[in-house]
């Protein structure tokens, strides 16, 4: 009642099907994703354009793992204006790169690992971005009393543990305001430090240099003001940065000079992501290779392209988003650029305490203590384009495709399957109209009809549960 060919298209029919579901499954597949995301910054005042940061990542099943070492190309475009940066990622899946752009009001970013495309997007600036108040440079205390009034500041406000502090100490009298010099200033000696000097004196602006070196997380800090029968006390803590670096760079670099600020890391670990800012924003930026020294902690030392008369942070930290926040792991020095001391003290943050002494010999000693008022602002980030949005509409669209293969196989297969098993009982019920005459032949024929009717709705109810496995897996 069946031909041959039938026979085989009637076994064919779930094979193609399944075959066709198994391509479906491999043009929509949940591969591993390849993306980059792109964060920006403000544009810093030096007029460096822009100093953006790439993180490259593949996302596998939900978890994303840093892409290192994988060499990108970056082409941003600014209405008529093109840039191109190239550069390799480190361990970490980060890269530095600078754009010689301006922050227009759009800047169209294209993101390359060799031939794949990681990221292309337009990336825009938030509208709502405040910049962010500084703190107050001057340690909090919890005692304070004397006929000498004392405030302490720390250059770059945080200290490392391990790594020596420079604390800068100014005394007022306490009647007048007025700053008081040749005043003797002692460090309490304190087992949560180590190095302290013996002691330090004020000069004729009323600040005295004080060095130490802390160890450990809670820090306490008190300091005794001694001059002719005048006496103070201060006491509180330092504000610690734990896991924090040394960094090391002159208080005052000549315009256009290349500058060279030294990381040192307390641990070791690969890299340190060092960056330079204004009151602006971000002005260069890189991610360090700390090398391993004998006998030495590891250190690296950053080349930083000549900068325009200003003040300027440089921001070390052991995460790639630390710089942001100012918070743990993070070490702050401040400097000048400028073509001389007196031309610096006028960036300082402070009018009076950032204002020429009368004696040439103290202007050097008054850029150190300028800086220690220099609190740093933290510059804020945002996702300028992120490549993975791209690359989910593209998988998601290459998963529609997959599962329109598999369920159209289905669909085919269950036509096929159901004409021919149709065309089978239509044959049966032919053949017994024939062999009428023949005992039980209308027996045979019901039989045979309901066979046909259980294969058919066998064969639908797989076909049915292959589709909804699909759907459900898509």
């Amino acid at each position: 009642m069946m031909s041959r060919g039938e026979r085989v298209l009637l076994a064919a029919a779930p094979l193609g099907a399944v075959a066709s579901v198994a391509v479906g499954l491999q043009i929509g597949g949940h591969g591993g994703v390849r993306a980059a995301i792109v964060y920006g910054a403000p544009r810093a005042g030096a007029g460096t354009g822009l100093a953006w940061q790439v993180v490259a990542l593949e996302e596998e099943r939900g978890v994303r793992q840093p892409l290192g070492e994988v060499h990108l190309d970056v082409v941003a475009t600014s209405g008529e204006r093109t840039a191109r940066w190239r550069g390799t990622t480190n361990g970490d899946g980060v890269a530095e790169m600078q754009l010689a752009l301006p922050l227009a009001d759009a800047v169209h970013l294209e993101v390359r690992a060799g031939s794949a495309l990681l990221a292309d997007d337009d990336a825009t600036a938030p509208a709502n971005i405040e910049p962010a108040k500084p703190a107050s440079p001057w340690l909090r205390f919890a005692r304070r009393e004397g006929a000498v009034v004392l405030d302490v500041a720390v250059l770059g406000e945080r200290v490392a543990p391990g790594f020596p502090a420079r604390l800068w100490v100014r005394a007022a009298d306490a009647k007048t305001g007025a700053p008081l010099r040749d005043v003797d200033v002692a460090v309490e000696s304190d087992p949560s430090l180590t190095g302290v000097a013996t002691g330090a004196r004020t000069d004729a602006r009323g600040w005295a240099d004080v060095a130490v070196t802390p160890v450990g997380l809670a820090v306490a800090l008190t300091l005794h003001a001694r001059k002719e029968g005048l006496a103070g006390d201060w006491v509180g803590g330092l504000y610690m940065s734990p896991g924090g670096s040394r960094v090391e760079t002159r208080a005052r670099w000549e315009p256009h000079e290349e500058i060279a600020i030294e990381v040192q890391s307390p641990v070791r670990r690969p890299a340190a992501y060092l960056e330079v800012d204004d009151a602006q924003g971000r002005a260069w930026a890189t991610a360090l290779a700390l090398a391993p020294a004998q006998g030495a902690m590891p250190s690296a030392v950053a080349r930083v392209p000549g900068l325009p008369p200003g003040l300027y942070w440089a921001v070390a930290s052991s995460d790639p988003a630390g710089a942001a926040a100012l918070g743990a792991g993070t070490t702050v020095r401040p400097f000048f650029v400028a073509q001389s001391d007196e031309a610096a003290l006028a960036f300082g943050p402070d009018a009076t305490a950032c204002a020429p002494p009368p004696g040439s010999r103290d202007v050097a000693r008054a850029v150190a203590s300028c800086l220690a008022l220099a609190a740093a602002t933290p510059v804020r980030r945002w996702a300028a384009i992120d490549g993975f949005a791209m690359q989910h509409a593209h998988d998601a669209r290459r998963r529609a495709r997959g599962l329109a293969v598999a369920l159209g196989a289905i669909f085919v297969a269950v036509l096929l399957e159901t004409v021919l098993l149709l065309r089978t009982a239509a044959a049966a019920r032919a053949r017994v109209a024939e062999d009428a005459s023949v005992a039980g032949g209308a027996a045979v024929g019901a039989g045979r009809g309901w066979s046909v009717a259980v294969a058919l709705l066998v064969a639908l109810l797989g076909f049915g549960l292959l589709a909804a496995f699909l759907v459900r897996l898509a």
